[in-house]
């Protein structure tokens, strides 16, 4: 599971943005999904605890802290960034972009266009300093996979209560 997203350039206005701050102090603030994600909401989203992995692929990427579990069906990935959404609607490879609300937070759920399978489907929701997602990623071994998205709302049902305000 990748999450990507595109850089971001320095403001006009002279509001400090992701190219422009210390990338490292600013990744240490983020919260930590690998450390606040309870395994009893892990649990009931239907993921094994015991599956959790850290980064993109295990790798830690500046300007993020991802952590993902899985089950038979598919994999989830929740992280937070110092980017906003904006800077994910900028990018081109996101697409299909709708407006949602979830446990009274209001977000975007979009799609990729490199997902030619219909097997991801992203949620992104505004963060003090950045944002927060989630995403949902089938696995190639499912037998029936539910559609990503649907999946995902579900998921973030139980999962945005627990992101701070």
């Amino acid at each position: 599971m990748a999450l990507v997203a595109s850089g971001c350039d320095a403001g006009t206005n002279g509001t400090a943005t992701p190219s422009t701050i210390d990338t490292s102090a600013a990744t240490a603030a983020l919260w930590d999904p690998c450390t606040q994600v309870s395994n009893s909401t892990l649990q009931q989203i239907g993921v094994r605890p015991d599956t959790k992995r850290s980064g993109v692929a295990g790798v830690e990427e500046p300007g993020w802290k991802v952590c993902s579990w899985n089950n038979d069906n598919f994999n989830l990935g929740v992280s937070t960034t110092i980017y906003t959404v904006d800077d994910f609607k900028a990018k081109p490879d996101n697409i299909n972009f709708s407006d949602l609300s979830i446990a009274g937070r209001e977000g975007v759920q979009h799609r990729r266009s490199s997902d030619r399978f219909n097997e991801l489907c992203d949620l992104i929701f505004p963060a003090k300093f950045g944002s927060f997602g989630l995403t949902i990623s089938n696995r190639a071994s499912a037998k029936n996979p539910a559609e990503p998205c649907s999946s995902a709302r579900a998921a973030a049902e139980i999962l945005v209560p627990t992101f701070p305000r």
